[in-house]
């Protein structure tokens, strides 16, 4: 046996000794895949098959492309590979990376004509602003029509049938064609452009393609179900005429759609690359056999995938544990104290993380940890309830009320609804002394319609200064109009109102607990504090981590809170209005969430939604659609305890479909127990 792969189970190992040509291998969460990069680019080596100048290892992150290069570099010292200079040699990046390295030495691309996020953002804006969009002065919306330019850039798309979500069609075109105007004229290129940009001049630039066919002569992949169709056109293009790429990925994991990455190129790969290795990692090494066989039964129901079927190395563990609540506020505090009660026990807090599906879902828990004391670091967007171009609205009416507001505030509410005060006149005004309100009334010769409205938001206004924060909120919501400006600003720009209507209500939750208008400001300025400093916490420091589904792949931890597992979070939109192929990428999300969990899951499902009955998300079925028995290792003449019957001992075990029932002795009196419906509702527990 080679030495060197001593370590490896029998799957690892066949990976880690492909040598030519093409290679798929689907590894799923804690199969250990990075494990068999590295130990594959470290066989190679050892055995001569190839040099280290040679190779190209290719990752989405670069977090995750220095973690590789690091873990390589120490196994490859352990096992005196040869100098750590010429190991060096190996190329470990991203495609951005590895795609303006080819286009520095081959294109002439200079870093200082790279144009940074910040000043995207601006050149951006200032299109919008110039256009006259209404949209303009909102950070998140121009952020969105960014988030649309980079799915554009990726995917390839054509101008004429592409369908933004961030804005209509003739705004994202008139955007999109300004901005590459002015990158033109200014001799600049972004982030986007490496990609486009590099694939274009490896197509028409023979000489350029075969000196990095020859530089490239082994090229290995992660997280191939991530690859965007620009990257992989790319890529085929340097892996031709040797086809020596290896590809690890996982097309369970596959959560990116809207970014561009195209799950379907995974899929295709053994059609595309006909008689490639295939290699399928089937030995889990982190989740224990309970919470693996539940989430396998949740994969299971998508069927464009790769049926594959994950072994757990680790054998017995608990179920995981269905949690029903009121309301998402219950739910926050509920696992507030959970994170209290085990670090009180035994961990640390950053054994533990909880994973929402939106970013909304963040304010509550953010609320009850800092309540608790608890130290969190947040993911970008925690707490994002606080920074929604909604709540600034709010804020900006509330800190009006409060005699807070400044020019700022009344500018970026004064059309919000509609009161047909133009960008013009905002500017004439705001160049006297005094109240802007007096002074559009003053100088900008309104019409009386106009001049109707600002009075009356004068008068609105005056009336919310001696509100509570609730009957202020309701006031700007109702009578003030500005939940029916949300629908009407949904309909004119042809996207889903739910969003929205969802970051207003979550507004409207966060200032039930404040009477007074100022103490919710007080509060708000709080949390934006923590917020801050949570996310500038190193990984290295003790707290919770809080983040979204998406950005929990490829993370692990000992204990996971799934919060918020109703319809119309999980899945987001709900099943009835998603497409298949939507549905399934929703099972994927949840599938990657329950799958970070090492040791304990908990599931919380909230009865109740801004004030409306909820009902459990389908996946949670689909989740204990398993032998219950079986995964409980439940016998006769266990032990169990019912929080209602108290002691009892199991005297009988029925399967029947899509559950078990549990004949149970209490004190002499048997009772007969659905045992899903206990675990759902949390009311036994198995000895």
């Amino acid at each position: 046996m080679n030495k060197l792969l001593k370590s490896l189970n029998e799957e690892q190992r066949k990976a880690a000794e492909h040598e030519q040509g093409p290679c798929m291998v689907l590894a799923g969460p804690g199969t250990g895949k990075t494990t068999i990069i590295v130990h594959r680019l470290a066989n190679m080596i050892k055995s001569g098959i190839a040099k280290p100048e040679n190779l190209l290892v290719v990752t989405f992150s670069k977090d995750a492309a220095a973690e590789m290069k690091e873990r390589f570099l120490k196994f490859a010292s352990e096992h005196k590979l040869g100098s750590s200079s010429r190991l060096k040699d190996i190329t470990f990046g991203t495609f951005h990376a590895v795609f303006f390295k080819i286009l520095r030495q081959y294109g002439n691309y200079k870093l200082e004509n790279l144009l940074d996020e910040s000043e995207k953002f601006n050149i951006i804006k200032n299109t919008a602003r110039k256009l006259q969009l209404d949209f303009c002065e909102d950070d998140d919306r121009i952020a969105d029509v960014i988030n649309d330019i980079g799915y554009f850039m990726n995917t390839m798309a054509d101008t004429v049938d592409y369908k933004p979500q961030s804005c209509t069609v003739d705004e994202f075109r008139h955007i999109f064609e300004s901005y590459y105007t002015i990158k033109h004229k200014q001799n600049k290129f972004d982030y986007d452009d490496m990609l486009t940009d590099c694939y274009y001049l490896l197509k028409n630039n023979k000489r350029v393609l075969e000196a990095v066919r020859e530089k490239y002569t082994y090229i290995l992949i992660d997280e191939f179900q991530d690859i965007s169709p620009v990257q992989f056109k790319a890529i085929r293009l340097i892996g031709e005429p040797l086809r020596n790429i290896f590809v690890v990925g996982d097309d369970d994991q596959s959560i990116y759609g809207f970014r561009g990455a195209a799950p379907g190129i995974l899929m295709e790969f053994e059609d595309i690359y006909k008689g490639c290795s295939k290699v399928i990692l089937r030995e889990n090494y982190r989740s224990t056999k309970q919470i693996l066989s539940c989430a396998m039964a949740l994969i299971d129901k998508n069927k464009d995938r790769y049926r594959k079927q994950l072994q757990p190395v680790k054998e017995q563990g608990s179920m995981p544990n269905i949690i029903g609540v009121k309301d998402f506020e219950e739910e926050a505090r509920l696992i507030a104290i959970r994170v209290k009660e085990q670090t009180a026990r035994a961990g640390s807090y950053s054994d533990i993380a909880v994973i929402y599906r939106t970013n909304l879902q963040s304010r509550a828990l953010v609320d009850a940890f800092m309540d608790h004391n608890i130290p969190f670091t947040a993911a970008d967007g925690a707490a994002s309830i606080y920074n929604h171009w909604i709540f600034r609205d709010i804020l900006a009416y509330l800190q009006l009320a409060a005699g807070l507001g400044r020019e700022q505030e009344l500018i970026r509410i004064l059309n919000k609804p509609k009161r047909y005060i133009s960008r013009d006149s905002i500017a004439t005004a705001s160049k006297y002394n005094g109240d802007l309100i007096s002074n559009l009334i003053t100088y900008c010769n309104l019409n009386m319609r106009q001049v109707n409205v600002l009075v009356d938001l004068q008068q609105s206004i005056k009336r919310m200064s001696g509100m509570n924060t609730k009957a202020a909120f309701k006031y700007i919501r109702g009578y003030i109009g500005y939940e029916e400006y949300l629908r009407d600003y949904a309909a004119s720009k042809g996207i889903n109102v739910k969003g929205l209507l969802e970051a207003l209500e979550e507004a409207e939750d966060a200032v039930q607990h404040f009477d007074e208008i100022m103490g919710f400001l007080d509060h708000v300025e709080e949390v934006r504090e923590k917020t801050k400093e949570a996310r500038n916490k190193s990984k290295a420091e003790d707290s919770v981590r809080l983040l979204t589904m998406h950005k929990a792949k490829g993370l692990e931890f000992d204990t996971v809170f799934i919060g918020g597992a109703v319809k119309g979070l999980c899945p987001y939109e709900g099943s009835e209005s998603l497409k298949p192929n939507e549905l399934e990428e929703e099972r994927r999300l949840f599938y990657v969430a329950a799958t970070r969990a090492k040791r304990e899951l908990f599931i919380c499902v909230p009865k109740e939604r801004y004030g409306k009955q909820t009902e459990p998300s389908r996946f949670i079925d689909e989740l204990l659609n398993v032998n219950l028995a079986e995964n409980y290792s439940l016998h006769i003449g266990q032990k169990v305890f019912h929080k209602i019957f108290m002691e009892g001992t199991i005297t009988n075990i029925i399967d029947v479909k899509d559950t078990t029932k549990l004949v149970i002795n209490f004190y002499g009196v048997s009772k007969q127990l659905d045992l899903k419906v206990c675990l759902q509702n949390n009311l036994l527990v198995i000895k």
